[in-house]
């Protein structure tokens, strides 16, 4: 990793600086870059050493400085990756000030990672309007912040400041913010809002927050109704809400199938192949492949593709392909064999693929008795199927303190925690009129948040 200091007055810093990458294939955590004494100055580059995650090709990099130390400002040039094993290049470029006072009067900066001098995501702007519901107390004083997420990685966190209306988040009001030159999220999936439960009255009844992505002209709703409150609801000051326009049916009834076959250089075949899918959910009617002297299909080392409408079949664990003699053909005999070598169905509703490696010889027959079956090799759910998961779900939290002397605490405890589907955020664990984490005492928490799946760490 290469950091270039810009060549201004003031460009070195002594502040604490964080990365953050995002990949085609995930995002790291947020890591601390080693500020050794001379790092960072003006007109310098550093060079150092990173391990992380293979989650490339990147996408963007989120850079945040903490604005502490004698010198809390910093003019960063450009950033450069280089891969120690393929040595791929990534340049990330910036050109501006981290600053409080100076730029664009931010701590925080996101970059677009290009590759072969070609961006690798588009720019939009996002507009937020804010709902508050029309109930009473529904109104807060305190300051409000979000997290966008989607299928590009998330916003990082956003401060609801400034809105049309001189006070903000008043009872049925609606506030509207506006975010210009960020990097496009695609499709929106989560919004992560959270309250600092400042000022005279801080419990909010939230109705709903849209998000439009000017560049798309989409709008994404959010649908909250509930409280942020330590007084009201459950105590929770943190919410994460699922996309309302991510709603599809729980069971479609019907949708179509792209099938995908590749014949190996073991045997092509001049006849018909026969499939049937096996779903968690359904078994699909025969789909027949007719081979024809005008549209030859299945040549050695070849691809053909198929669409099939059928049943929503669910998750496809297996499937049976058979191949058939044309009718009234005269079959020699010797064996006759056709090498399919894989098979690719994608269901086109949902976008999941489901990847079948066979290769296998399959005799011509005449009857349909002779077949073979083939199970699922691989499955990749795309990110609109991913979605159809994130429902509230409440998650128990049960601490244990040890018996060790002086184990227990008196200071605040947060936790978040991880799962395949994303994080909860850091929540605070805390009761009312309870003396909490005690030596040999066990103490439970609930906190509601999105489907996590399975939980890592």
């Amino acid at each position: 990793m290469t950091v270039w200091t810009g060549d201004v007055v003031g460009g070195g810093t002594d502040s604490n600086i964080f990365m953050t990458l995002y990949g085609i294939n995930g995002s790291t955590e947020e890591m601390q870059l080693d500020k050794k004494k001379a790092r960072f100055e003006r007109e310098q580059n550093d060079t150092f050493i990173m391990e992380i995650l293979d989650i490339a090709p990147f996408t963007k990099m989120r850079i945040r400085i903490d604005g502490l130390g004698s010198r809390p400002e910093w003019f960063l040039e450009r950033i450069l990756l280089k891969n120690m094993n393929t040595g791929d290049l990534t340049m990330f470029y910036y050109g501006d000030w981290l600053s409080q006072r100076k730029g664009k009067k931010t701590l925080v900066c996101e970059m677009c990672a290009v590759i072969d001098e070609e961006e690798m995501m588009e720019w939009t702007s996002y507009t937020v309007a804010v709902k508050t519901s029309n109930i009473l107390g529904a109104g807060t004083d305190a300051n409000v912040f979000i997290i966008i997420f989607g299928e590009n990685g998330d916003s990082g966190t956003l401060a609801l400041k400034q809105s049309a209306n001189w006070n903000k988040f008043e009872r049925n009001n609606t506030d509207t913010f506006n975010f210009p030159d960020m990097l496009s999220l695609g499709h929106l999936c989560k919004l992560r809002v959270w309250h600092d439960n400042k000022g005279i009255f801080p419990g909010w009844h939230l109705s709903y927050v849209d998000v439009k992505d000017n560049s798309r002209d989409e709008t994404f709703r959010f649908q909250c109704d509930c409280w942020l409150s330590k007084s009201e609801g459950d105590g929770q000051t943190v919410r994460d809400f699922a996309c309302a326009n991510n709603k599809i049916h729980d069971e479609l009834e019907e949708t179509t199938y792209e099938i995908v076959i590749e014949t190996g250089n073991g045997g092509e075949t001049r006849e018909n192949v026969w499939l049937i899918l096996e779903g968690r959910k359904n078994r699909s009617k025969e789909f027949l492949v007719e081979n024809s002297s005008r549209q030859r299909a299945f040549r050695k080392g070849t691809t053909d593709t198929f669409e099939f409408d059928s049943v929503y079949l669910g998750d496809i664990a297996s499937l049976c392909v058979g191949h058939l003699a044309r009718e009234d053909r005269f079959i020699p005999k010797r064996e006759l064999v056709w090498h399919v070598k894989t098979i690719t169905i994608t269901e086109m509703e949902y976008g999941n693929v489901y990847f079948f490696n066979c290769d296998c010889l399959i005799p011509l027959k005449r009857k349909r008795k002779y077949f073979k079956v083939f199970e699922v090799t691989k499955t990749t759910e795309s990110f609109a199927s991913k979605v159809q998961s994130l429902v509230p779900v409440k998650y128990e939290v049960i601490v244990t303190t040890g018996y060790e002397p002086g184990a227990g605490t008196d200071a605040n405890v947060f936790v978040t925690i991880f799962g395949a589907n994303g994080d909860t955020g850091k929540r605070e664990l805390k009761q009312k009129m309870r003396n909490l984490f005690e030596r040999g005492s066990t103490d439970r928490f609930f906190l509601e948040t999105l489907e996590l799946g399975e939980l890592r760490k």
